[in-house]
């Protein structure tokens, strides 16, 4: 993954540069991953233009939402999480909700959620396209999983991507004095035999990106931008 800095952001990264199976690595300049864009500066927008993003992906709830963005950005709001408290009173009672063991089940329960994301990135202007939610770690992660898998990224180096946000912890409590619960995390991991590591590397390999787009009923236009990381990548 490739590292840049944007004024205002602490857990920031293009999903460029990261090994593919086939040995390639993932193009830059197509997708970014972060945290909430509240506290990002004057300058930090203009870093990002010149990153060219054109469109943002707001992953929160809409109580969570705060602020808004400069024009010249395509906006769009996607509660990623969905309101099913059949399903999210399970995962919140034991904690699950802030690790990945939530990942499979949801896109199981839900296809049609993550379906909206990839519709919206698969219409999307051209341009980079940077996704978000509060810390930038569970919402954003599962998002980053299914896009990484869909190009054979392999397991490890996906994995690597998922750590950079415990990694990232200390820089987002400095900046936006907000910290992400880590050592909650891991106590809950524990529980269910897992590392960060493990677990993101479980739900990540369970991902089946043709069973998932069928469930999803996505259409062609939207599994091909995803296959193809709109269009930068051979189909």
């Amino acid at each position: 993954m490739d590292s840049i800095a944007v004024e205002g952001l602490a857990n920031v990264r293009d999903l460029g540069g990261m090994k593919r199976s086939d040995g390639t690595a993932t193009p830059g300049g197509v997708f970014i991953r972060s945290e909430k864009l509240d506290d990002v500066t004057e300058t930090g927008w203009q870093q990002l233009r010149d990153l060219g993003v054109r469109t943002v992906i707001d992953l929160r709830h809409p109580e969570e939402r705060a602020g808004g963005i400069p024009m010249g950005f395509s906006h769009v709001l996607i509660d990623l999480d969905g309101d099913d408290r059949t399903f999210w009173d399970i995962y919140e009672t034991d904690d699950r909700c802030c690790t990945p063991l939530y990942y499979a089940p949801h896109l199981g329960a839900h296809p049609e959620l993550m379906g909206a994301v990839l519709k919206t990135i698969a219409q999307a202007r051209s341009g980079a396209v940077l996704f978000h939610c509060a810390s930038g770690w569970d919402r954003t992660g599962f998002v980053s999983a299914v896009l990484l898998k869909a190009i054979g990224v392999t397991t490890e180096a996906a994995v690597d991507d998922y750590m950079r946000s415990y990694f990232n912890d200390e820089a987002m409590m400095l900046l936006h004095n907000r910290r992400s619960d880590v050592e909650e995390r891991l106590a809950v991991l524990r529980r269910y035999g897992h590392t960060p590591r493990s677990a993101f590397a479980q739900a990540y390999e369970s991902i089946d990106i043709g069973r998932f787009l069928d469930a999803a009923k996505a259409s062609t236009a939207t599994g091909k931008a995803l296959g193809t990381w709109r269009g930068a990548l051979e189909a």
